[in-house]
């Protein structure tokens, strides 16, 4: 099977899972590493919507096999239909204005 990330979270969950890969290089990108940054976004978050996505993302990557991890890893960032700094929309270039 491959992975292409879309198959595992959601956008909202791709978002986070590309800040929290933010600046960490492939090699220090580790489940253990990814899972840290979690707990400390739970330490930090108030919006108890935003905590549970966070608890829900935790449970599914702690879920992966390894192979299913390593193959996610490489595909850094994950793609999503907007960003959490600009929150557009991709607009296919036959429906924009």
């Amino acid at each position: 099977m491959i992975i292409t990330g879309n198959d595992i979270f959601n956008s909202d969950e791709r978002i986070l899972v590309n800040n929290a890969s933010r600046g960490i290089t492939l090699a220090e990108f580790t489940r253990q590493r990814f899972l840290e940054n979690l707990n400390l976004t739970l330490n930090i978050v108030d919006d108890s919507m935003i905590k549970s996505m966070v608890e829900g993302l935790k449970v599914k990557v702690s879920n992966l096999t390894d192979d299913a991890w390593n193959s996610l890893t490489v595909l850094l960032p994950l793609h999503t239909p907007y960003d959490s700094e600009t929150n557009v929309d991709d607009v296919p270039e036959d429906m924009a204005g």
